[in-house]
């Protein structure tokens, strides 16, 4: 048996479940995540890759951006054996050297590439080394962000290694196929499959296996004079990939060659068929299917973007938690991995490249040529999952993140311009999903409503960055962005929450312009305002909130006042530099009221009762004043002190799940309760003051 193919069964079988399909990348790559570091090239530290050398300082106000070194050893090999390296994202470019000699370069921080090693490598000791940079580069997306732009090979990097007849890993991205859902529906699946064959030319063997590993479909095709195979394949009464309910997979496996000489590729794929209609919303499989989520970043608590397997399943565990079906995963296309999680949870996914805030007069032919690469990246790349439905290709370029500093005046013309010749890129590349973009001036700039895209999402903060204490434009403003554009989405709405900042002073609980108090009760009030608009608006396409987890920025200082009963702030250093717009905190260690307002819209699998504002310590003795509990129970009883005081059957308000009890607080300590019928139960105490 194939030495590869040996290794690959080794691997697997120490691995999880979910690590045994072919697609796993160790079939046939070999991970390498022991390597050396350094800042400056003399002092070297032994890491563990992913990593990030903004891990630490990226939550303060100055983080590193400058150059980095890694190195690690390669095992010797016959001169002229394919060898390549898989970078999964190497932070934000790099140059990668062999033996001292520089081999490579890359400019893009979060879309893999391979660099070729074959007739490189000597029968010695070989020294991989890369130099990561993450320093400001006009010439490179994103340029200014409102986020970290961190650097480091914060993404996994594998060695290939194969025999004579393999499948290119360069023409089709990591998974060296791509399959493409050419026709699907209820009673029948086309697809294409592709591979392209290097080395000795061989019959290539290809097969379609049911969720339970069973063959249902083979065939074989041979390579073209430009080395692609293709498998043209029909698949009657095919088992649909249908969102949260029933998220069914298939493998396609594609395989060459005999005994050592033998190579695997494969992909999972959902067969799914989806329409975004202007009026009516987004349709999974032919029936109304109304995306609502949340976006989220790659990044957590201690190692900034450099996320390993359990970060992630931890992460999407919290998502499970919550119950969406939609994520935006932002701003740049995060690992391979989110996107396998999100395929076998049923999670329909836009993500898109970081083409952020800047487009100036000055921006430069290789400016736009990155963009371009970083398209074709993305879209290569993560070209088979089939939770994703929608390509981005930008985000809120306009004046206020475009300093001149970097290009020059900001030029609506060449965003105009751009933004078409960038759209029938990303068509040529993928056809059979939507390309869009998102804007955040609710089509202002007078070229707006003329823009090439598929769809044109919004990011709208009504009550926090303008409309301060007022959310009742987000309808009008939503309505007007529809008339003119047809297919309307939501990107981004959200607010900024310290969940250890309260008041229990009504006229306290508002946008505060200094931003150094984040009230919680605000947040609360903001988005009960803005999902009971949603609720009303079929015709958005998805909707996400911001954020899931917050997360640092080094020029944000806000939110950093705590207070536990209202009467009492102190300064927080440690809260700034950071966005907390996130529902849950960036240690996961918190998960916000409003996280429990939309696990009670969408988790329709678990009964929730929560009472928010629950961290609130006190309130004034004798007050009148409304408690508001989040659930999707069919009723609820309001006891305080152990005594019934309310039966309400109904919420009385669109959305179902966000109740108001009057409630009076006693001359002391008095407890809340708040029961369902089944039993499931909220209790908060609150002291007198």
């Amino acid at each position: 048996m194939n030495r590869l193919r040996l290794l690959w069964l080794a691997l697997a079988a120490v691995s999880c479940s979910f690590e045994q399909s072919p697609t796993d990348r160790l079939n046939p790559g070999t991970s390498l995540p022991s390597w050396e570091f350094s800042i400056d090239g003399n002092i070297w530290e032994t890491v563990t890759v992913p990593h990030s050398y903004n891990a630490l300082d990226g939550h303060s106000e100055q983080y590193y951006r400058g150059t980095a070194h890694y190195r690690t050893v390669i095992p010797p090999a016959p001169v002229e054996a394919p060898r390549f390296v898989l970078f999964e994202g190497a932070a934000q470019q790099c140059r990668v050297s062999l033996n001292g000699e520089e081999i490579a370069s890359h400019k893009g921080g979060y879309t893999p590439f391979t660099v070729n090693l074959t007739g490189k490598l000597t029968a010695q000791r070989n020294i991989l080394e890369v130099v990561c940079d993450n320093h400001e580069d006009v010439d490179l997306i994103p340029v200014s962000s409102d986020f970290n732009k961190n650097g480091g090979l914060h993404n996994p990097v594998w060695l290939l290694e194969y025999g004579e007849s393999y499948f290119s890993p360069e023409a089709y991205g990591p998974y060296r196929i791509h399959v493409t859902q050419v026709e699907v529906s209820d009673s029948l699946a086309v697809a294409r499959a592709e591979a392209k064959v290097c080395g000795k030319v061989s019959t290539v063997r290809w097969s379609l296996a049911d969720a339970s590993g069973n063959e249902v479909l083979q065939g074989t095709s041979e390579p073209g004079a430009d080395g692609v195979a293709v498998w043209d394949f029909s698949l009657g009464a095919p088992h649909l990939w249908n969102g949260l309910a029933d998220p069914y997979l298939y493998t396609v496996t594609a395989s060459i060659g005999e005994g050592a000489d033998a190579d695997l590729a494969g992909a999972e794929v959902g067969f799914r068929y989806f329409l975004f209609h202007p009026d009516r919303g987004f349709f999974l499989n032919g029936k109304p299917y109304p995306l609502r989520g949340i976006s989220m970043h790659q990044d957590t608590y201690g190692k900034a973007s450099a996320l390993s397997r359990a970060d992630f399943d931890r992460d999407y565990d919290i998502v499970r938690e919550l119950g969406c079906n939609f994520l935006r995963l932002a701003h740049y296309p995060h690992n391979d991995y989110a996107f396998r999680l999100c395929d076998r949870l049923g999670i329909v996914v836009q993500t898109e490249i970081p083409w952020v805030n800047v487009c100036g007069e000055r921006a430069t032919p290789e400016y736009f040529d990155n963009i371009h690469s970083q398209m074709s990246e993305m879209i290569t790349s993560l070209y088979n999952h089939p939770s994703i439905v929608f390509w981005g290709m930008w985000n809120e370029l306009d004046t206020w993140g475009n300093k001149e500093q970097f290009q020059g005046p900001f030029d609506p013309v060449k965003v105009r311009d751009e933004t078409a010749r960038l759209y029938d890129h990303a068509k040529g590349l993928d056809s059979t999903r939507y390309v869009g973009l998102t804007e955040c001036s609710v089509l202002k700039r007078e070229f707006y409503p003329e823009l090439k895209a598929d769809f044109m999402s919004e990011n709208r903060y009504q009550g926090w960055y303008y409309n301060y204490d007022t959310f009742d434009k987000f309808t009008a403003e939503m309505d007007f962005v529809h008339e003119v554009r047809g297919r309307a989405c939501v990107a981004e709405y959200g607010y900024g929450v310290n969940p250890f900042c309260h008041t229990w002073k009504d006229g306290d609980i508002r946008r505060y312009k200094d931003d150094s108090l984040h009230v919680e009760e605000y947040g609360n009030r903001a988005h009960e305002a803005i999902i009971r608009q949603i609720t009303d608006l079929p015709y958005l396409g998805f909707t996400s909130i911001w954020i899931m987890f917050d997360f640092p920025v080094a020029s944000r200082h806000e939110g950093f006042v705590d207070s536990q009963d209202g009467v009492d702030f102190t300064v927080n250093e440690d809260r700034k530099y950071m966005n907390d717009k996130g529902i849950v905190t960036r240690d996961r260690k918190v998960r916000k009221d409003v996280f429990y307002l939309y696990k009670s819209l969408w988790n329709t699998s678990e009964e929730t009762v929560y009472i928010s504002g629950r961290r609130l310590q006190a309130r004034p003795a004798g007050e009148d004043f409304v408690l508001t509990v989040y659930s999707n129970a069919p009723w609820l009883v309001l006891y305080r002190d152990g005594r019934e005081v309310v039966r309400m059957d109904s919420t009385g308000e669109n959305t179902g799940v966000i109740w108001k009890f009057p409630a009076t607080m006693g001359d002391s300590a008095t407890a809340f309760r708040v029961v369902s019928p089944t039993g499931a139960a909220d209790e908060v105490t609150f002291k007198a003051l």
